[in-house]
């Protein structure tokens, strides 16, 4: 997210980051993420606040957090948030198989993987659901993997949230003070907390 230029409550759009900069989404709208939900991601996402549920207040995990709330969205229908935790999904996908495919197939499978990728006379959809049934045979752990990488993913968000606010607010020192704190509390694993103190530095 452009902090720069929205550094608290931001509206509803998507965050800049090192996965989402490196991907175009599919043309095809149709071709929905089926990797699961990502409940680390956002709980309730159709919900009018980004602020975390009662259930979730006392939890200081990052798999616990609201992603709209550590990002201070507050704005948004239910159907762009949907969309959003949807392209996020997207952007895990392509990452796990531009970087981590390689690494945990053989040649011969890495070869099947790519047959099902490009069989022709099928939507995205329908190869990505075929794809991620194969890679389930082969890879024990894949849900395990994806959920790391997503919450690799709303950690390096949030971090990029406070590098953008700490150079809007460059300057005011009281609001700097505030942003180190919040840093320094994400660095010890208190995501609510961090988030919490975040959420309080406003323009």
């Amino acid at each position: 997210m452009n902090d720069n230029q929205l550094p608290q409550n931001q509206s509803f759009v998507q965050p800049s980051n090192s996965y989402i900069d490196d991907y175009t989404p599919p043309a095809d709208t149709s071709a929905a993420p089926i990797l699961g939900s990502l409940p680390e991601m956002a709980q309730a996402p159709a919900a009018p606040s980004a602020a975390p549920t009662s259930s979730q207040e006392k939890s200081e995990s990052i798999q616990d957090q609201n992603v709209f709330f550590m990002l201070g969205v507050t704005d948004g229908t239910p159907e762009e948030r949907e969309e959003f935790l949807d392209e996020l999904q997207q952007v895990i996908w392509e990452d796990f198989l531009e970087n981590d495919v390689d690494l945990l197939l053989t040649e011969d499978e890495r070869m099947q993987l790519e047959e099902l990728k490009t069989k022709p006379d099928q939507s995205d959809l329908q190869k990505q659901e075929a794809m991620i049934v194969y890679l389930e045979k082969l890879i024990p752990d894949l849900e395990d993997i994806m959920l790391e990488k997503a919450l690799e993913l709303k950690e390096d968000m949030f971090k990029e949230r406070i590098s953008g606010m700490r150079e809007y607010f460059a300057g005011q020192q009281d609001k700097l003070d505030l942003i180190t704190q919040a840093e320094k509390e994400a660095g010890e694993e208190k995501w609510f907390t961090s988030t919490t103190l975040l959420n309080t530095v406003k323009s």
